[in-house]
């Protein structure tokens, strides 16, 4: 999925969003009154309203000097939730013996009664408060990026990661973190849609509570547990990224590794993206050695300081026109320098499989297709890139134009 910078959605995207939002809201209830239902407010409440009956019973029946009867029937229930809810506003008050004393165990009843169930509601969400902290609480979040795992590099890569995303897009962390380091790091991101999620990601249950079916990237972080080797650790990258594909096989994956022999277990995986821990160290230190002026260039555009690299889709009005003109545009008007083009393939999808004329081989497919969720037979799209393309090459549909520039160009 390529990030576009923050701009107007459509028609289509706002009403999908809006049913999105209504979707969390209802589901969010929906979850909120379980809770109640599991603690037994609801035996609460009813008693609390069993309370105000009999008390409105006892005071009719004590209070016969009071007609008409219906008059005396609604003073009665207003006198009742008055006395119960300790408000005592004096306005309708029992003269007899017999009201007096229903009073005062309204009272006591009333007073015992309320604190359990206020005492009740409030330990629901104190508790409630206290897991989504915790990171024990399923997430609700939908079109996120998931990134599973951690590394002594993981808070460099969340800035970069969260300078890249687009505002709106909530990012999920499932991870093992200390408490005190993820309220830092969640501290850190207050003004974005953060949640975390705690647990072994590699584990199914975890990702269905990280909300997996609904999420739209995942980037599996290789991370090394105490006591485990490299193997192990990508064994457990390649075992997440077979439960990812199974729960979510439209998921885009991003996986890091540490032993590059392992690349090609990933890639049958159906893994999207695959980047080996270090492969790149070598170079960057014998650029140090042969030009250390080379060097510092490469390690201030990985590290975003000042300058990044951004990819931005070639806007329409340039198809068919040369790269020069593309190139001259970008460079007058937003101060970013072209170095390269790419362009995704689209994977075999089903219409690529199926005939024009409808047979009994077409709908097995198809319904193999529906059964497991797939769109595609090939989850990994092929990927031509261009370095420094010629001036006068001519732009095309769906390309992406990689440029250098301190933000991305708006175009």
């Amino acid at each position: 999925m390529n990030w576009s910078a923050d701009t107007p959605g459509t028609r289509k995207e706002v009403a999908d969003d809006t049913r999105v939002n209504r979707g969390k809201l209802k589901e969010t209830i929906h979850a909120v009154f379980r809770t109640l239902r599991r603690e037994l407010v609801p035996h609460l409440f009813f008693g609390v309203l069993g309370l105000i009956a009999l008390g409105t019973l006892g005071f009719f029946l004590s209070e016969t000097h009071i007609q008409p009867w219906v008059t005396r029937l609604g003073r009665a229930a207003w006198w009742a939730l008055v006395t119960l809810t300790t408000v005592g506003y004096g306005d309708v008050v029992p003269r007899t013996l017999g009201g007096r004393v229903v009073g005062v165990c309204l009272m006591l009843g009333g007073f015992l009664m309320l604190s359990l169930l206020t005492a009740t509601i409030a330990s629901v969400f104190v508790g409630r408060k206290f897991r989504q902290e915790r990171g024990l609480e399923a997430v609700k979040a939908e079109r996120h990026v998931l990134v599973l795992g951690w590394n002594r590099d993981g808070l460099p890569f969340l800035d970069q990661l969260m300078r890249r995303l687009p505002a709106n897009v909530p990012v999920v962390l499932v991870n093992q973190l200390p408490t005190e380091k993820m309220e830092n790091i969640k501290a850190k991101y207050s003004d974005r849609d953060f949640y975390y999620v705690w647990g072994d990601f590699s584990r199914e249950d975890i990702l269905l509570k990280a909300n997996v079916r609904r999420a739209s990237q995942a980037i599996l972080l290789a991370g090394r547990q105490e006591g485990e080797t490299a193997a192990q650790a990508d064994q457990r990258i390649l075992l997440t990224a077979l439960t990812l594909k199974s729960i979510n096989p439209k998921l885009k994956i991003l996986a890091e590794l540490r032993l590059p022999e392992n690349r090609p277990y990933l890639e049958r995986a159906g893994v999207n993206e695959i980047l080996v821990r270090g492969q790149y160290d070598s170079s960057l230190l014998a650029g140090a050695v042969a030009a250390p002026g080379l060097f510092h260039l490469l390690t201030r555009l990985l590290t975003m300081e000042g300058t990044d690299l951004w990819a931005v889709e070639v806007p329409s009005r340039f198809y068919g026109r040369p790269v020069k003109e593309l190139a001259q545009y970008l460079k007058e008007q937003h101060q970013a320098l072209l170095i390269g083009l790419f362009s995704e393939d689209r994977a075999l999808s089903l219409r690529d499989l199926l005939s024009d004329e409808p047979s009994a081989i077409d709908d097995f497919i198809r319904r193999k297709f529906e059964e497991t969720g797939m769109t595609h037979l090939f989850g990994r799209a092929k990927v031509e890139v261009q370095i420094n393309p010629p001036d006068d090459q001519l732009l095309e549909p769906r390309q992406q134009a990689v440029v250098i520039a301190a933000a991305r160009p708006l175009l």
